[in-house]
């Protein structure tokens, strides 16, 4: 029975010079050159202290899917530019309803 075939030691790992290893997640930027897809993912704490909220508040939206997480086993972690993109959404939506009144009266 014959063994299993490796790749010469040269190869394994090695892209060509100057190639860049993509995963394919990056986005456009956002305001303030944030990329989408790039960020460091924040913790419900950290999330909580940007958003000026209590930690307890931010695992109530987590648990009603209303704010955008990344289930990691039993972890939970946050993009820190879908939640920025999240609260423009949300500050586009109020904006929409606010009625401002034309005249005096």
């Amino acid at each position: 029975m014959r063994g299993l075939t490796t790749l010469p030691r040269q190869h394994v790992g090695r892209t060509r010079p100057g190639a860049r290893r993509s995963l394919g997640v990056a986005g456009q930027p956002l305001p303030g050159g944030v990329r989408p897809g790039v960020d460091p993912l924040l913790t419900a704490d950290e999330v909580a202290e940007l958003l000026k909220v209590t930690k307890a508040w931010v695992y109530a939206e987590t648990r009603a899917k209303r704010i955008p997480h990344v289930p990691l086993g039993r972890y939970v972690r946050y993009r820190r530019s879908a939640v920025l993109e999240w609260v423009l959404a949300l500050e586009r939506q109020a904006s929409v309803r606010v009625r401002v009144p034309v005249g005096g009266g």
